[in-house]
């Protein structure tokens, strides 16, 4: 197989990107359950999750989720589900691309 070949074959489609997430909500047994339920009912499992509770007695909840290989439309609808949630606070998106090294 040539480099070019090699390189077109393992090259990630150019509309998706992995899809960065970072949600504040009030620190509640249910919060991290339920801020994972809007990936779970679309069958996605996040590449990355990371929870933190902080303040003086533990009462905001610091969230950052991952999503690889997402695209525009998905990350879109996950963000605006997550701001509808009545725990959350605060749904902060940003995205990841590769370099094209080609």
């Amino acid at each position: 197989m040539s480099t070019q070949a090699s390189r077109s074959a393992t090259a990630e489609d150019p509309k998706t990107f992995t899809a960065c997430f970072s949600i504040v909500a009030s620190s509640d047994p249910n919060a991290l359950s339920r801020i994972l339920e809007p990936f779970t009912k679309r069958g996605l499992t996040p590449s990355h999750v990371y929870a933190l509770c902080t303040g003086p007695v533990l009462e905001v909840l610091h969230v950052d989720l991952q999503l690889q290989n997402a695209d525009a439309e998905t990350a879109w609808r996950l963000a605006n589900d997550l701001r509808g949630l009545y725990l959350v606070q605060t749904v902060l998106t940003s995205e990841k691309r590769h370099a094209d090294n080609g």
